[in-house]
């Protein structure tokens, strides 16, 4: 009878035990650097959404502003309105939504926004005379996620007020 009980092969309880904690720690593990990679990527995919808002941003109204004409400021040379290359008068704003309103239309549509994902958080504009001093800065809604940039756009038609008088504009 002793013969019989040693030729059977088998786990012992505490071996059994010791395999499930190595596959419970192997798990957590490989859950724990899923969780990492997925926020990792959230991130990357934020920056890159908010660099390409930004971007959008900053090309549309620096072809706007490039054809101003009849350049209103505030004190600080702080942008109040001009007048597009439409002959209407335009004020540049940020909307509660967080989108860039120019008058009252949107300047990019709203899915550039990522459905309400990214807002513009900053938009400082200023006159110098010659050249728009334009400061922009998106970022996300909910988040830490931001970029800014600062360009300046030269005004092509004679907009200031030293603008001489009897001057043509195209």
């Amino acid at each position: 009878m002793r013969r019989k009980l040693r030729e059977e092969s088998g786990l012992t309880l505490v071996e059994m035990l010791c395999a499930a904690a190595v596959l419970i720690l192997l798990g957590l593990m490989l859950n724990t650097g899923m969780q990492m990679a997925g926020r990792s990527y959230r991130t990357m995919i934020a920056r890159s959404e908010t660099q390409l808002l930004l971007f959008t941003l900053a090309d549309a109204l620096s072809d706007d502003l490039r054809y101003a004409q009849e350049v209103e400021t505030g004190a600080g040379e702080e942008l109040l309105s001009y007048q597009d290359a439409s002959g209407g008068t335009v004020s540049l704003s940020v909307g509660t939504d967080g989108q860039a309103y120019a008058g009252d239309k949107r300047i990019l549509p709203p899915g550039a926004y990522g459905k309400g994902a990214y807002e513009v958080q900053e938009m400082d504009i200023r006159f110098d005379g010659d050249c728009f001093a334009v400061t922009l800065k998106v970022g996300q809604r909910e988040g830490e996620v931001s970029a800014e940039t600062a360009l300046t756009v030269r005004c092509l038609n004679p907009c200031g007020e030293d603008a001489e008088e009897g001057e043509t504009t195209p």
